[in-house]
């Protein structure tokens, strides 16, 4: 830094030159101490988050009444203790698909007689979560730089409980939306609305909707995802999933799928996969390859429901070596710690 540094989780910061005066250069360092990390801003650097001291917003004596964003006050102990509790929410879009909430801004937090919260956390099933407040430029953030009086979404690794580097995703005014397209690999997009923002009255509010849009309501609005073998895409809860089933016929029809040129061909044996889902079953894939040119010559359905037993996914293989290989994408494992998987 060229103002300051701040040890991480430490009791020490130090100060060069002249920004040992600066009210944005204490807070920032002082947050380096509480174990905040940098806030980077819509462009992807690392410092121009402006909603929030971690981004190096303000250089003067004179100026500095700012606070941290949603997902460092998410980490903090303040506001009713650190991660979800009375005053910081959490939102499952994979549970409920919809939302609908109000907010207060932190600088409004001693004036809260409805008990409102200050974060919403948008949970995705990994590490990389999304958190939602109001950026209410008021009392200790009343010199606020950037997205005053709006609703501001911030991405952060390690489920928002320790250090990590944040992203601003978003400032939405009144009636504005961000879509997070996909969200969660569910085929589903996320829609994050300011429906509303109140500064008249005090404290001032802002209510917000989170809606998990259905991406399919038949068969028929599903597009092929280009994967030969595992089968038609079909709507399922909203989302569209490939249904698994081998379009060569398997067994029965004594032929097996050939990925690499979506072809069908005569096998000499069977086999299966019965696979049991964790909590996160949009992460877990597998597939069965030939070992002479690692050809795919078999592979999963998507599955969308968890800690579920899926029907065997079953074809037959011609004479030779095969290498099946199963994979979670996030990198943790179908089990134990994030229910009990298996295959």
């Amino acid at each position: 830094h060229s103002g300051g540094r701040g040890y991480i989780n430490s009791w020490m910061s130090v100060y060069q030159d002249v920004y040992y005066k600066y009210v944005g250069v204490q807070v920032h360092e002082l947050g380096h101490n509480f174990g905040l990390a940098h806030s980077g801003g819509l462009n992807g650097a690392t410092y121009t988050d402006h909603t929030c001291m971690m981004g190096n917003p303000l250089y003067s004596d004179n100026i500095g009444k700012m606070c941290y964003n949603p997902a460092k006050n998410w980490q903090l102990p303040w506001y009713g203790g650190a991660g979800a509790g009375a005053y910081k929410k959490v939102f499952d879009p994979l549970v409920d698909s919809q939302f609908f909430f109000e907010l207060i801004g932190i600088g409004e937090y001693d004036n809260n007689p409805s008990n409102l919260p200050v974060v919403v956390k948008i949970e995705t099933g990994t590490a990389n979560d999304f958190f939602i407040g109001f950026n209410r430029a008021f009392g200790p953030n009343v010199e606020n730089d950037e997205a005053d009086n709006e609703v501001t979404l911030v991405e952060t690794g390690n489920n928002g409980q320790s250090y990590s580097q944040s992203s601003l995703k978003a400032h939405l005014t009144q009636g504005e939306s961000y879509t997070f397209g996909n969200f969660a690999g569910s085929g589903r997009d996320l829609v994050i609305t300011a429906d509303s923002i109140n500064i008249a009255s005090a404290p001032g509010t802002a209510s917000v909707s989170a809606v998990l849009q259905a991406a399919c309501a038949s068969d028929s609005d599903c597009a092929d995802d280009g994967i030969f073998c595992n089968g038609d895409e079909v709507c399922i809860n909203g989302g569209c999933f490939s249904n698994g089933i081998n379009p060569c016929g398997g067994v029965v029809a004594g032929y097996i799928c050939i990925e690499d040129n979506d072809t069908c061909s005569q096998i000499d044996g069977p086999i299966s996969v019965e696979l049991t889902t964790d909590n996160y079953p949009a992460e877990i894939s597998w597939n069965i390859k030939r070992k002479s040119d690692a050809g795919i010559v078999f592979s999963s359905p998507s599955y969308a429901t968890k800690n579920t037993v899926y029907p065997p996914s079953t074809t037959t293989l011609s004479s030779g070596e095969y290498t099946f290989t199963i994979s979670d994408s996030y990198g943790d494992g179908i089990c134990c710690s994030y229910g009990n998987g298996s295959y």
